[in-house]
């Protein structure tokens, strides 16, 4: 019997599952897609059939998916799948309302929900540039190990949703700096200035950022990994996001242009990319070609 048991691998979840594998953990994991699970398998990991399966042989579960609507659907699994319970660390991006009816749903089922979420990239999280943040029941044990072996920075945020609550807030920012990045290594190149000397320098300035050293690098070498972010934030977390806002009747004037800038992105060559290829978007519709002197 597996120790972990991991439901969505994707991106961030089969990052985090090597990053477990790596440290010597037992983890068995499954993907409502057909396709993480090779890439798990090749890690180490043990595939399993159903969440069902996982509920009923492992102690501790982690869930990270992408759809809310397969969520809620993996919290049903879970809660019917009768067995002994145990934690369940949910990591997902959703709002704090949507991780309050999971924790309901699980209430009487042997169950534990922690509502966890993870500030950064799948990049970032191999590079240990990564917070996690927790809040709900207080742990101890293999699970206060555990958390250890996900996070680089740990902070324990209090109540269950603050973790949800601060994600959102959190991944506001990223969107804004993704289009703040693009912009400003986008007006350099086309004003002529190397693009290693461009992300050296503004990494070097007040106008820096997290988001800037790692997406920034990927714009300075014009390399843009496969990912399937720009839905993510068009689809889920960016309405996620504008509607918290709504429901506390808090003014967000910088996401709507940015949100959009990702959405737009989805209609270009580059949509199945890292988002730091909005870059990439701006040298195109500004015809800008690497090298070229400024005008």
């Amino acid at each position: 019997m597996a120790a972990i048991g991991f439901i969505g691998l994707g991106s961030m979840g089969l990052c985090l599952a090597r990053r477990l594998l790596g440290r010597g953990w037992s983890v068995a994991g499954h993907d409502p897609a057909p396709g993480p699970a090779a890439a798990f398998r090749d890690a180490g990991g043990l595939a399993s059939a159903s969440p069902t399966e996982l509920a009923r042989d492992c102690p501790i579960l982690i869930v990270a998916l992408a759809s809310s609507s397969v969520y809620h659907k993996v919290i049903d699994e879970i809660a019917a799948a009768g067995g002994r319970g145990g934690w369940l660390l949910d990591i997902n991006t959703l709002d704090p309302l949507e991780k309050l009816a999971a924790r309901d749903r699980l209430a009487g089922t042997g169950w534990t929900m922690l509502d966890c979420t993870v500030s950064g990239t799948p990049v970032m999280v191999e590079k240990d540039l990564h917070s996690f943040y927790v809040s709900g029941e207080p742990v101890d044990g293999e699970v206060d190990r555990l958390i250890g072996d996900l996070a680089v920075k740990r902070f324990d945020v209090g109540a269950f949703g603050n973790a949800a609550r601060i994600k959102l807030v959190i991944n506001m920012m990223v969107i804004c700096h993704n289009v703040v990045a693009a912009e400003a290594m986008g007006l350099g190149l086309k004003a002529g200035l190397a693009p290693e000397q461009l992300y050296e320098l503004i990494g070097a300035s007040a106008g820096a950022s997290r988001i800037f050293e790692v997406r920034g690098r990927m714009m300075a070498d014009g390399a843009y990994p496969p990912e399937t972010m720009y839905s993510l934030i068009a689809d889920k977390d960016g309405p996620t996001i504008a509607d918290f806002a709504r429901r506390l009747r808090v003014p967000l004037t910088m996401l709507p242009p940015a949100l959009q800038a990702h959405v737009d992105a989805l209609t270009t060559r580059w949509a199945e990319t890292d988002p730091a290829s909005l870059c990439a978007v701006i040298e195109d519709r500004t015809h800008h070609r690497r090298g070229e002197a400024a005008a």
